[in-house]
């Protein structure tokens, strides 16, 4: 459990069979005592989400889909508000879901308008405990889950986009997969909702998030170098994308 404030985040493992498909399920819950509503910034990773929201135990939850974001997205945390996630790893929810996961990208949509059964907001609310309400969801998406695997093909090359920390080529993908380059651009819209470029973009700038918040020193031109990036200029550049600001508002932000 990580807290930031009066904003707590948790977050839980799914089970065994949904594992090679879902990253987590997770929770923010904010505390009563928070008197003013706390603006939270969510970068893009590469995952789509499933989000269920109440603004206060008496409300019902309000599902959204939230596709692969190429830009950070702006949440109002407001007092006794609730949320509940699921994060599906990257090419994870087409194996759920019979729609194109291009169609979503940068979109929040109302899960309903998917046409897709779902565990009512009702079901959820009445379970007392959020582990309890991960249950029901797991056992929904279980339900679900197709026959058929992971493509083995697709699942080596984001293995391989994740230990080179996106700091690889479309050239070295493509060889490794054995596809051209354009099937592989093809196969990332269909099942990711980004293109490998895009997408190694986005691994490698999680990459230099993580060092900043995380590394040893602050020092902004050795985390540029150590993430992989060339340059200055493409580091400042891809923080203004996917964070929405310079790399030095970081050490000034406290976002969960």
């Amino acid at each position: 459990m990580l807290q930031s404030g009066l904003v707590r985040l948790c977050r839980y493992c799914p089970g065994p069979r949904l594992r090679p498909f879902l990253r987590n399920f997770w929770t923010i819950r904010c505390d009563g005592a928070l008197v003013a509503p706390r603006q939270q910034r969510v970068v893009p990773d590469g995952c789509m989400d499933i989000l269920l929201v109440r603004r206060s135990p008496a409300e019902c939850y309000k599902a959204y889909v939230v596709g692969t974001m190429t830009t950070p997205i702006f949440e109002d945390l407001t007092a006794r508000a609730e949320y509940l996630g699921i994060r599906f790893a990257p090419g994870g929810f087409r194996h759920f879901f019979g729609i194109p996961v291009r169609e979503l990208t940068d979109r929040i949509v109302p899960l309903e308008s998917l046409s897709t059964s779902f565990p009512s907001a009702e079901q959820l609310a009445d379970s007392p405990e959020i582990p309890a309400r991960f249950e029901i969801i797991e056992s929904s998406l279980s339900q679900r889950l197709p026959s058929d695997r992971q493509d083995p093909t697709l699942a080596k090359v984001l293995d391989t986009i994740s230990a080179c920390r996106g700091s690889v080529t479309i050239s070295q993908l493509a060889r490794i997969a054995g596809w051209s380059p354009r099937h592989l651009r093809r196969r990332f819209h269909a099942s990711v909702g980004v293109g490998p470029k895009t997408f190694c973009k986005i691994i490698r700038f999680k990459n230099a998030l993580h060092m900043l918040r995380h590394g040893p020193s602050p020092d902004l031109l050795q985390v540029a170098l150590g993430a992989g990036y060339y340059d200055q200029a493409h580091f400042i550049h891809d923080f203004n994308r996917f964070y929405g600001a310079s790399p030095s508002a970081v050490l000034d932000n406290c976002d969960l």
